[in-house]
Formats: C-alpha cells, structure tokens, sequence
C-alpha cells in the first residue's frame, strides 16, 4: 500500500525495472520451452500486477472507476478469490442476475413471468462486463447501450431500468433487517413484488456450497453496500407468502426426485416415508432450477414453491421456487 508521494515514485521505479525484466525474459522466448517460460514470468507479472494496483489506488484511478461502473457484484466463499475461482460460480452467479432483470422486464412488458423471454428483451438485458477487480471475485456490469427513443417514458429501456430499479431495491431490502412494510411501500404492486423476490431469491447463497455472500454495489444500488448471505432466504421466502392471493398456497415437499419430463420440465418428488408423491414443474425461465433438478435424480431434496387451491387440489402440480439439495454440496 502507498501511502505518500515519495512511495509512489519509488513504486513507480520498481514497476519500470520490473517491466524491463519482462522485456529481458520476452526476448528470450523462443529459447526456453513455453511452460518454463511461463514459469518464470509468473512471479514477475504477479509483482507488476500488485504494483499497478497499489498505484492506480493511491492516485483514486481505482476509485474513479468504480465510482462509473452501474452495478458491482462481488462473491465471497472460501477459494473464491480473483484471480484464482471456479468459472462455474462466477459465471452462474452472472447469469442468474441478468436472467432475474430480464424476468422482472419481461413482467413489466407483458404482464406475465415465467415464460421465455422475447429476443428483443434478451438483448435489452444482456449486461456488459466492463471489468474485473482483484480480491473477492468482483465482476462490474452495466447494460447494453440503446439508442435514443422518440418516447423514451414507454421505451424498451426504460422498463429494463425500471426492472433493474426494482431488482436492485429488492435486495437491498432482502439484506437488511427492516420490515416487510417498507419493501410493501416502495413496492405496493404484490404481483410485481413477488415476480422480483422469486428473481433476487435465486441470487441468495444456497444451504450448501462454495459461495457464502452476494454483494452489490455501484452507482444504480440504493445504499453503498448490500450484501445478502444466506440468512436472506428466509426474509425472501416470507415476503413471497405475502404477496400470495388466498387461492394460492406455499409448500415445502420433501422427497426423492424421480423421472423427470424434459419436455413438460416437470419432475415427481416420491416421499417413501409418508407414502407421497408430488408432482412439481419448473418455470421456463428457471433454468438454473431446471439443471439442479437433472443433477439431483435419485437424490433427497426439499422443494418449496406455490401451488394454486382448487376442488382437484390433488392434481396440481407444484411451481417449484426453490430446489435443495440434501447432502451434497451446491455450487
């Protein structure tokens, strides 16, 4: 860490010697085999790399660019450190926040969730990564640039933004400890409301797994910091109860997942013990749920979700909102 002029033009000098020694080695290349090559420059891109960090802080470069970035998405967990994490947690966790705004958006459009989104609304939601910082894994995102609408007040972008509003409010919500009454105030429709809790619940750290917390931050989060653990999950689960309409009910089924239909995207959940089988369906926009559910057959899982109430309750099939997996670790 620099903490004064005269140690950044000593990190300064440090950084040009070591550039010049990467210039020595890279003159070299085509003498010495790939991977020793490789191996001897590590140590000296590590050492540039934490030079150029340190620098660019001091100077509020590092700043100033966080500072311009809309939305920052930071994981924590054990080896989940940049730039040595799993792909897979990184990318998952990506994708479950654009699919989320891009559920919230498809609501907002057509008045329905749950069904696959139109390609316009796919490309209006499809986020650019504008860069990665070191530490915790954090991944900086911003939408996709749209060109100017004659009326922007009904644009497509403007209900992306406003998807995107919501999702972000939601789960600034979801991390605190307030009531249920300030996230029903600033937002009063309760359809809506559950279309995004269902959308930011998915982006909560499961029972099981590598990753631990979820943090947002950036210039379109409503507070400096929101950081949702797993605690969360139930603050999300309680407010969807309330916003369910009395012809709807929420259950958790426990069981063992057996023949799952790829077509109809539907499993049955077979309870040995109490001799009960429940037939559950996964929403066309859950596809995460969807690749859980392939992985866990034959296993012990809990699901919970809605199931509407009627005179053939029986036959019902349950809206799967959460899928757990008992004994195994989750991703």
């Amino acid at each position: 860490m620099i903490h004064n002029d005269e140690q950044l033009l000593q990190a300064r000098q440090a950084l040009v010697e070591l550039e010049g020694a990467m210039a020595a080695l890279s003159r070299q290349r085509e003498k010495v085999h790939p991977a020793r090559y490789a191996l001897m420059a590590e140590p000296i891109l590590y050492q540039m790399g934490q030079l150029r960090s340190a620098i660019e802080t001091y100077v509020g470069a590092a700043a100033a660019q966080e500072a311009a970035i809309p939305v920052w998405i930071r994981l924590q967990g054990p080896s989940l450190e940049y730039p040595d994490a799993p792909a897979s947690v990184v990318t998952a966790i990506v994708e479950l926040f654009r699919v989320g705004v891009q559920a919230v958006t498809e609501y907002l459009c057509r008045g329905v969730s749950g069904q696959r989104p139109t390609s316009e609304i796919k490309e209006a939601c499809d986020f650019r990564i504008h860069a990665f910082a070191p530490g915790s894994v954090r991944v900086g995102l911003s939408l996709p640039y749209a060109p100017q609408e004659l009326f922007p007040e009904v644009s497509l972008e403007s209900k992306v933004k406003e998807a995107l509003k919501g999702y972000l409010e939601t789960a600034a919500w979801a991390a605190s400890d307030e009531d249920n009454d300030v996230l029903e105030s600033t937002i009063t429709d309760a359809d809506l409301r559950r279309v995004i809790l269902l959308q930011v619940g998915r982006l909560v750290p499961r029972p099981r797994g590598k990753l631990e917390s979820v943090e947002l931050s950036g210039n379109l989060v409503p507070r400096p910091t929101v950081r949702m653990t797993r605690s969360a999950r139930d603050r999300v689960r309680s407010a969807v109860q309330r916003t369910l309409q009395p012809t709807f009910e929420f259950i958790e089924a426990r069981g063992v997942l057996r023949e799952i239909d790829l077509d109809s995207r539907t499993f049955d959940l077979r309870d040995p013990e109490q001799n009960l089988e429940t037939r559950c369906r996964i929403p066309d926009n859950a596809d995460d749920l969807y690749e859980i559910a392939k992985e866990s057959l034959d296993y012990a899982i809990v699901v919970r979700g809605t199931r509407k109430i009627g005179s053939k309750r029986s036959i019902q099939p349950l809206e799967v909102v959460e899928i757990d997996v008992e004994g195994r670790d989750e991703s």
